[in-house]
């Protein structure tokens, strides 16, 4: 039987452009006055920072910039890594009668030679639990990466982080997924689209992992990319990964939404096609909200939610 995809969104689906996505100068918004005039100060600040001094950014330069840390860190001498050290744990039941805190902890900015804020922590975007194994879990944080506990969920549970690594661009978790096929392979997208800043928050590619969430490899680094590339004078829009979904019907098919419509993959994230835009306003984001993957019989359907956030970037 010939496999199909039916697609069904909020809005009609307007089709992909282009068979197999290549890396192009990005759909520039259109400028208005009132979009440049309007950029708040503190993303103004770090649109001063990366164009600095040319007035000039593409996202192509970021994931030179990571290879070129790599090389550096090769020569570094060996220190010492921090890791999970469960600050906090305790032994014990959950109080019945309140809400249990179980980490991770946050971090004590006291000590940063620049500013104080006291504890301080990411948000805690995207949470997964393993179907047959309730003492396995996974979350996704913002400016965190993403989190594994094998002990969860009493007020003894510890939490190990697993993408800290300099080679990844962005470690703000938006969205993860389970394939359904096989609870050790999981999915999770960089950037993140609850946050309406530029550049800080923006995608570094699709995070895959075949072990549990033990080690991750990057997919689609030139297609999840930090920024849309803008002519000079515009304000950027930066690029998040805000739903995941895996078809029910074959696990190597992908659908990934972002902050500018879907890209879908048919060999587990090795090539993308995108992006698929919701109507014909090609020249305006079109935020990816919400995701469903259904295996209806014969077909996959795809229900899609379009929205976007008020803000500029």
């Amino acid at each position: 039987m010939t496999r199909r995809w039916m697609w069904v969104s909020i809005f009609l689906l307007m089709g992909c452009s282009g068979a197999l996505y290549q890396p192009t100068q990005p759909v520039n918004p259109a400028r208005t006055e009132s979009s440049v005039r309007s950029v708040p100060l503190d993303d103004g600040y770090w649109v001063w920072r990366v164009s600095y001094p040319t007035g000039r950014f593409h996202s192509r330069w970021l994931l030179e910039s990571v290879a070129e840390h790599d090389r550096m860190t090769a020569r570094m001498p060996a220190g010492t890594s921090l890791a999970a050290d469960g600050r906090g744990a305790t032994t014990g039941l959950l109080d019945p009668s309140r809400a249990t805190e179980l980490g991770p902890r946050p971090l004590d900015s006291s000590t940063s030679v620049q500013r104080s804020y006291g504890n301080v922590s990411g948000r805690t975007n995207v949470l997964l639990t393993h179907p047959t194994d309730p003492s396995i879990a996974w979350l996704g944080s913002d400016g965190g990466g993403v989190w594994k506990t094998t002990n969860c969920c009493d007020s003894a549970t510890q939490w190990s982080p697993k993408t800290d690594r300099p080679e990844l661009a962005s470690i703000a978790i938006g969205a993860m997924a389970l394939d359904p096929a096989d609870p050790n392979v999981l999915y999770a997208g960089t950037g993140d689209h609850r946050r309406n800043r530029s550049f800080t928050f923006g995608a570094g590619g699709l995070l895959k992992s075949v072990d549990g969430g033990e080690n991750w490899a990057l997919l689609g680094a030139e297609v999840f990319n930090p920024v849309y590339t803008q002519p000079i004078g515009d304000f950027p829009q930066y690029r998040a990964i805000s739903t995941i979904a895996i078809d029910p019907r074959d696990s190597a098919r992908l659908i990934v939404g972002t902050n500018h419509g879907l890209y879908l993959s048919a060999d587990a994230g090795q090539t993308w096609t995108g992006p698929c835009l919701s109507n014909s306003f090609v020249d305006q984001r079109q935020d990816v909200t919400g995701l469903i993957a259904q295996d209806i019989g014969g077909a996959t359907r795809l229900i899609v939610a379009i929205g976007a956030i008020g803000r500029e970037s």
